[in-house]
């Protein structure tokens, strides 16, 4: 009986040595794929982040042109009275 309780602990031993590389490959896997997420995520949110930039000043130019725009026609109409 003792020595298939040695048995059984043995293979138990083996069997959880197992379970946890194979754990600690499939975290390894998972770890470096997420990794990879969260660069290419920084890559886009930092493109985004520009891309917002560059919209917020063509915006502001087109605020411009157009108050450029509605104030020309006033002011010309003033030096014509």
């Amino acid at each position: 009986m003792s020595n298939f309780r040695d048995n059984l602990k043995i293979k138990v031993s083996d069997l959880t040595e197992k379970l946890e590389e194979r754990m600690y490959q499939i975290y390894n896997q998972h770890n470096k794929i997420i990794q990879e997420k969260l660069q290419e995520f920084t890559q886009k949110m930092a493109k985004i982040s520009h891309l917002e930039s560059e919209l917020k000043q063509v915006c502001h130019n087109v605020e411009i042109v157009y108050n450029d725009l509605c104030v020309q026609p006033e002011a010309e109409t003033a030096t014509f009275k």
